[in-house]
């Protein structure tokens, strides 16, 4: 076990300092004005980030051995740590790939026709019907903008139909995956890991009991998977860190 604890040790200690400069580079940032919608929403999208991964840095526990006090809690840290992950790569999408000004005007444009079409449907299903004309306004302007746009005209006629009304994210993980400098295989097996916990997968609670875990306390199965979630989360914030140095 003391091989273990000392992987564990190694990389917790890391994790903490990739965190570290995490909040450091959001806060020198945070200070200065955008000069453009990738340098805000990047900015939007790494303070959550930040403060995601500023709550894992407390929860996730710092000693994996049998005499830890810590809180051994792998759902929790596996549902924040895929939170992280999706946010990772959404801000790739929308802030990092958009070099050009028409790939951002598109990609900002599809987006907040998907954002005005999942408020009203929330408003609907929580206080009843919303001011339809308001809605429709917004979206049929946003639609005909869409139009005004190149890189739009180059999709499916399906494809056009579904963004225009809003009815599919235009951002799709699967997509940017290929075009990252990550292993896919592993980070779609690792996701799905986690996505079991944010989802009560069955993974997430059989052979708890031959686990030995369940209870908040130091057990073997998750001292391996929050190993596992570290390496996974350093790798993913010196991304966000490099990737934010470029943007700003």
């Amino acid at each position: 076990m003391n091989s273990h604890s000392d992987d564990y040790g190694t990389a917790r200690a890391d994790f903490h300092n990739a965190v570290s400069e995490l909040v450091r580079m959001s806060a020198t940032i945070g200070g200065s004005p955008s000069k453009n919608g990738r340098q805000y929403w990047s900015s939007v999208l790494a303070a959550k980030m930040t403060l995601n991964a500023m709550t894992l840095d407390k929860i996730v526990p710092r000693v994996a051995s049998a005499g830890s006090e810590d809180l051994w809690d792998i759902s929790s840290i596996a549902a924040l740590v895929r939170v992280f992950a999706e946010s990772y790569l959404l801000f790739h999408w929308l802030c990092v790939e958009t070099e050009t000004t028409e790939l951002w005007d598109f990609r900002i444009t599809a987006l907040t026709i998907a954002d005005n079409r999942a408020r009203y449907r929330l408003t609907q299903e929580v206080e009843g019907e919303p001011e339809p004309s308001e809605f429709t306004n917004a979206q049929e302007n946003l639609a005909k903008h869409l139009d005004t746009i190149g890189l739009f005209h180059g999709l499916s006629p399906q494809r056009q139909k579904d963004l225009r009304k809003g009815a599919k994210s235009p951002f799709v993980q699967d997509d940017v995956l290929d075009r990252l400098n990550l292993d896919r295989g592993m980070f779609r097996r690792f996701y799905r890991y986690l996505s079991s916990f944010v989802h009560t997968g069955t993974v997430s609670f059989f052979r708890v009991e031959e686990h030995g875990r369940g209870n908040g306390e130091f057990n073997e199965y998750e001292a391996t998977m929050v190993l596992g979630c570290l390496h996974f989360m350093i790798e993913l914030l010196q991304c966000v860190v490099r990737e934010m140095r470029r943007l700003h």
